[in-house]
């Protein structure tokens, strides 16, 4: 529901409760995959930047943990 909200409306909202709610994993998988903090903390960024700029290929809708997930592996 706030991935179409933020899609449909682009309400700040909606995505500042999104990157509330899955900031943990996506920070976790960026320490992993990432040894130095620094470059955890731009990649933390750069992955919910992508999902702003790709918030549409997200599908199905409900699955954008695990699509936030896969960005952060990359």
């Amino acid at each position: 529901e706030l991935l179409t909200q933020f899609l449909n409306r682009r309400d700040e909202d909606a995505l500042a409760a999104l990157v509330e709610r899955h900031a943990p994993m996506v920070w976790g998988v960026c320490r992993r995959v990432l040894r130095h903090p620094h470059d955890a903390e731009d990649a933390f960024q750069a992955t919910f930047l992508v999902l702003v700029q790709k918030v549409e290929t997200v599908v199905p809708r409900d699955m954008v943990a695990n699509w936030l997930h896969g960005v952060a592996q990359q």
